[in-house]
């Protein structure tokens, strides 16, 4: 009964809320985001190069990364 009562009153906000969730979540970029584009003065790292560092990285520091990653 009370669903049947108010539910009514929550309807414009969904319909609302599911517009915005859907035009952000469809939305195409027209710049870059901000976590691709390197800070002034960062320094950069090529994909390869951060791979075989990785990969010729100490077991202890393996270890620690794979943990970071997973939580």
């Amino acid at each position: 009964m009370l669903v049947n009562t108010y539910a009514h009153i929550q309807q414009s906000s969904r319909v609302e809320l599911g517009k915005k969730f859907e035009s952000g979540f469809y939305a195409k970029p027209e710049a870059p985001s901000p976590q691709a584009v390197p800070a002034a003065g960062e320094p950069t790292i090529s994909m390869t190069a951060l791979l075989e560092l990785l990969k010729n990285a100490d077991p202890k520091v393996k270890a620690q990364l794979r943990l970071a990653l997973l939580t």
